[in-house]
């Protein structure tokens, strides 16, 4: 169950990239180069939109071509001291109608994931043992979902190179030793032109090739650009997810109230 929180969570972030303008990044001049952790640390900001709502549709793929559809009402709010909370709830099927996540996202410290499940009226805090699960059969984990600290890795700039038809630095992450990431590195495809991850590929513990995450479709969201459909695959057991985002509301005003365990119980 902690992959559902932190995929619906990593969903209505992914889902939610909100695409800036052109202009470089705050520090740099024009005719400056970011480093690799500037790179990265623009894209995360780009995954994780503050105060934003959304509709998603979850399907899951199965090898042979099998479909599951799930929808789902996510929300997310950053205060001014740029504390961050998520929360999702799944509105269908029946079996997981009523389910809903919240995080409470942390600086220096792990974040907090509960899970409320409807049928047991109870809320469940999700452990750290736990992370690294499938998101409700999906192919995200909970870590996923987690908007994590751009420094609990070590990233480098590999080139320079063209994805989707369009001109991307390529960025290689590779989690520090205290970090408990399920991966061994990942390498990311960001584009230039608005810092979309435009494709990332994951690497699992023995170095080999795990998931990957592509966006398909981009399009406007009021003033800005969003990736509007994407897909994870895990390349090792022929499973996809796909994504596609609709309804897009940003600089929405919040009630802390509705990140409560609480609000996840209604």
């Amino acid at each position: 169950m902690r992959a559902l929180s932190r995929k619906l969570l990593a969903v209505a972030s992914v889902a939610t990239f909100a695409v800036s303008s052109l202009a470089p990044f705050p520090g740099w001049t024009a005719d400056e180069h970011p480093s690799a952790r500037d790179i990265m640390l623009k894209a995360r900001e780009k995954q994780f939109p503050a105060n934003s709502i959304s509709d998603l549709t979850m399907t899951l793929i199965s090898k042979g071509g099998d479909r599951r559809v799930r929808k789902i009402l996510t929300k997310r709010k950053e205060d001014e001291s740029g504390k961050s909370m998520s929360v999702a709830y799944f509105l269908s099927p029946a079996d997981v109608k009523g389910t809903a996540f919240l995080v409470w996202e942390h600086t220096g410290q792990p974040n907090d994931v509960f899970i409320y499940l409807p049928a047991l009226k109870k809320i469940r805090r999700i452990a750290s043992e736990q992370k690294h699960e499938r998101f409700m059969g999906s192919d995200f984990s909970y870590a996923d979902m987690e908007n994590a600290d751009v420094d609990e890795a070590d990233h480098r700039m590999l080139a320079e190179e063209e994805v989707g038809g369009k001109v991307c630095w390529a960025v290689e992450s590779v989690p520090k030793p205290t970090s408990d990431s399920e991966y061994s590195k990942l390498v990311s495809w960001v584009r230039k032109e608005d810092f979309i991850p435009q494709k990332i590929e994951f690497y699992d513990k023995q170095g080999k090739q795990y998931k990957i995450m592509e966006v398909l479709k981009v399009g406007p969201v009021g003033d800005q650009v969003l990736p509007l459909q994407f897909t994870m695959q895990n390349v090792q057991k022929e499973h996809k997810t796909e994504i596609l985002l609709e309804n897009v509301q940003l600089n929405q005003n919040i009630p802390d109230d509705e990140f409560t365990h609480r609000a996840i119980q209604r």
